[in-house]
């Protein structure tokens, strides 16, 4: 019941915060804290049930080497993350699902970094500029001069990408001072030492009953990170089916057929269980 409630009632607590913070912003971080604080406390409690469930039980906040290459399909649920932390679920949900290289973004990217296409003669720009001209806010942007502006940015953070490859928002939030004093070129100096607020900025994926990643959120990363080419990106894990829990709990008790699975990114940090 309470699964069935939390979407709804999260839907209505964050359409609420937005309506108070533009009336006054200066509640932003109070907000963010108590929002950092319930929903650490519902992926806790699922936790809880994990460890009785399973041998191997989901960890909602490890992060994973992955390689971009590898993540080809998506999957939208349209629940927030902290909803779907840590969930194991059977049924056909994995079944549906979109091609990444099908969005407008990585197309979009893809135009621009590989070919020099303007940002403004793409389907993806023209998207955006349509819905922020409907009233939409995309990304803080409100005017088509703002959302250029963070076109712009998004630039520096390819260019960052393809100079010092892949950090976490842990290693970015650790880097400040760096030597051209920005974190990250998109996170417009809000980056949260809040643990849920930093993990919204992490590629996040879905692992199917077959084992394989399945795109979830971080797109622009995500984008770049295939298009460079880069050997790895470090994501975190939400949704897992429950064919492939059966594979993770198998494993760590050492049944030989899982062995195919060894190098699996999703398995390599399991301790074998030494009973």
């Amino acid at each position: 019941m309470l699964s069935e409630l939390t979407p709804s009632v999260d839907r209505v607590v964050r359409t609420s915060g937005r309506k108070v913070l533009e009336r006054v912003p200066s509640l932003e971080h109070s907000m963010l804290t108590a929002r950092d604080r319930y929903a650490r406390a519902f992926v806790g409690l699922r936790g809880l049930v994990n460890d009785l469930r399973y041998a191997a039980p989901p960890e909602p906040y490890r992060l994973i080497r992955v390689d971009p290459g590898a993540i080809e399909r998506g999957i939208r649920t349209g629940r927030s993350k902290f909803l779907e932390a840590a969930v194991v679920a059977g049924g056909d949900w994995d079944r549906d699902g979109f091609r990444f290289r099908d969005l407008d973004v990585y197309q979009a990217y893809a135009a621009h970094f590989e070919h020099g296409v303007a940002w403004s003669e793409t389907a993806f720009y023209d998207r955006v500029v349509s819905e922020i001209e409907s009233g939409t806010v995309r990304w803080g942007c409100r005017t088509e001069s703002e959302f250029r502006e963070r076109c712009r940015r998004l630039e520096r953070l390819y260019d960052r990408l393809e100079t010092d490859g892949y950090r976490s928002q842990a290693e970015l939030l650790g880097d400040r001072g760096s030597r051209d004093g920005v974190d990250d070129p998109i996170d417009f100096g809000r980056r949260s030492e809040l643990l849920t607020e930093r993990m919204k900025d992490e590629i996040a994926v879905h692992i199917d009953r077959d084992g394989e990643f399945c795109f979830a959120d971080g797109r622009n990363r995500l984008s770049m990170a295939k298009i460079i080419g880069l050997d790895h990106v470090v994501v975190r894990v939400l949704r897992r089916h429950s064919d492939w829990q059966a594979v993770r709990d198998a494993y760590v008790h050492g049944e030989p057929w899982t062995r195919e699975y060894a190098d699996h990114p999703d398995l390599v940090s399991l301790e074998f269980d030494s009973a």
